[in-house]
């Protein structure tokens, strides 16, 4: 794999890594409610789908381009500011993509895929102003340019399983937590 292209080996880790992160929180799911644990094959495919077409290329895409914009982090500021230029740009774009091509393959309409925006993306977004600009702060500051998707990634598998908790939480759910 390590002969393959950066965005390619991008995007065949970003696919395994976001199956596993949707496989683990059907586990979750399942043991929560005390129910044997059942895998959905393809709903965790269509996570990998997302992961080997969306997540790898666009962080790739996305990390150049702030690398190109404010070049490599040598600095604790360099990196700050990186991190919440990627946090208000790339990453409530990235995760309004993932919520509407989830809920297109899930077989809804670009109506709902919507609507799933507007109800999820608060959340989501909230949630991961937390986490993300700690990883990236140091995934900018640590990590050589072209490994970085990947160790994104390995960071990532915490946030998938979240991400595929909320994405296939019931909105009434999701307004119930924002709300409260």
């Amino acid at each position: 794999m390590l002969s393959l292209k950066p965005i390619h080996r991008a995007a065949l880790t970003s696919c395994s890594l976001m199956a596993l992160g949707d496989a683990a929180c059907q586990a979750i799911q399942c043991q929560r409610n005390k129910r044997h644990v059942r895998i959905d094959s393809a709903r965790a495919a269509r996570f990998g789908l997302i992961g080997l077409t969306l997540h790898g290329p666009f962080f790739f895409k996305g990390f150049q381009f702030l690398d190109g914009k404010f070049g490599t982090a040598k600095t604790l500021q360099n990196a700050v500011t990186k991190s919440l230029v990627g946090q208000v740009t790339l990453f409530p774009t990235y995760t309004s993509l993932v919520l509407i091509y989830s809920n297109l393959l899930e077989g809804r309409s670009l109506q709902d895929a919507f609507a799933q925006v507007r109800h999820k993306l608060p959340k989501l977004f909230m949630t991961g102003s937390v986490y993300w600009p700690t990883v990236n702060v140091a995934n900018f500051m640590l990590v050589p340019p072209q490994q970085r998707v990947l160790a994104v990634n390995a960071c990532a598998i915490l946030w998938n399983t979240y991400l595929s908790y909320v994405n296939a939480a019931p909105l009434s759910l999701v307004e119930e937590a924002v709300a409260s």
